[in-house]
């Protein structure tokens, strides 16, 4: 079987450059623009060729500001869906005990995969009470170096969580391409 790792990478390249675009539009938005008409995205996403100013008709409030936080990170869990469908339907092996522990990027495919369960299969949401939702939090800080404190949600921060994962699984596509051929 031919494994195309370019492919599967300007796949993930295109998904990566749509999310960022999608989230320009819906950035975070601090307490400190309550009050305010309109808000300009985060130069991150400015950089990035997603330059985007939003007016809003009335001045934004506290709970315009819980909404866009909320809509953010509901965005964010649907990457995490998207970027592992994207490795499943190339068979890239990514589910059950599949991951291939000697390959570059395989902590971070296993942490994607355990992420994508979570949010799947569940209504996404941290609980501290659940074993399987500690040692993800637990993932998260030894893969990516993280320090967490006591999170209320699932830290899915666009620079310190998803850039990483991906440039991790991209990592893992190319090492699995490899070794297939």
């Amino acid at each position: 079987m031919k494994r195309d790792a370019h492919a599967i990478i300007r796949e993930i390249n295109n998904l990566w450059r749509t999310f960022v675009n999608c989230r320009a539009h819906f950035p975070c938005v601090s307490e400190q623009a309550i009050g305010a008409t309109s808000i300009r995205t985060a130069p991150y996403y400015s950089r990035r060729g997603f330059d985007v100013h939003i007016c809003f008709r009335t001045p934004l409030t506290e709970k315009n500001i819980e909404d866009f936080l909320a809509i953010g990170h509901w965005i964010n869990q649907n990457f995490i869906v998207r970027l592992y469908a994207l490795l499943e339907s190339h068979k890239v092996p990514v589910s059950g005990q599949k991951v291939d522990c000697k390959l570059d990027g395989n902590r971070h495919v296993s942490l994607l995969r355990a992420l994508r369960n979570v949010f799947a299969h569940s209504s996404g949401r941290y609980n501290a009470r659940k074993p399987y939702h500690k040692e993800i939090l637990k993932k998260l800080r030894s893969v990516l170096s993280l320090d967490l404190g006591s999170p209320k949600e699932f830290p899915l921060g666009i620079d310190d969580v998803l850039e990483p994962l991906v440039k991790g699984c991209k990592a893992y596509v190319k090492a699995w391409a490899e070794k297939g051929r």
